[in-house]
C-alpha cells in the first residue's frame, strides 16, 4: 500500500511540474497578465515583476530527453 501511495504522489508531482512549465499555460498566464494591466487591475511595476517570473518559467522549461540535435 505504501508503494502505491508513493507512486501516486510521484505522478501528482510530475503532472504539477508539467503544467507549471507547459509553454501554452505560461503564454496563457502572460496574456491574462497583459489583460489585467490593460484593465488597470495591476500597475506597471506589478506587471513587470509578474512578467519576469513567467518568462523565467519559460526559460526553465525542461526539454524532452534526447533533444532535437540542434545546437
Amino acid at each position: 500500500m505504501i508503494g502505491f501511495v508513493g507512486w501516486v504522489l510521484r505522478r501528482v508531482v510530475a503532472e504539477a511540474e508539467r503544467l507549471y512549465y507547459d509553454p501554452a499555460v505560461v503564454r496563457g498566464e502572460l496574456k491574462a497578465l497583459e489583460e489585467s494591466r490593460a484593465a488597470g487591475r495591476i500597475d506597471d511595476e506589478e506587471f513587470d515583476r509578474l512578467e519576469d517570473a513567467l518568462l523565467d518559467r519559460l526559460e526553465r522549461t525542461p526539454r524532452p530527453a534526447g533533444g532535437s540535435g540542434a545546437t
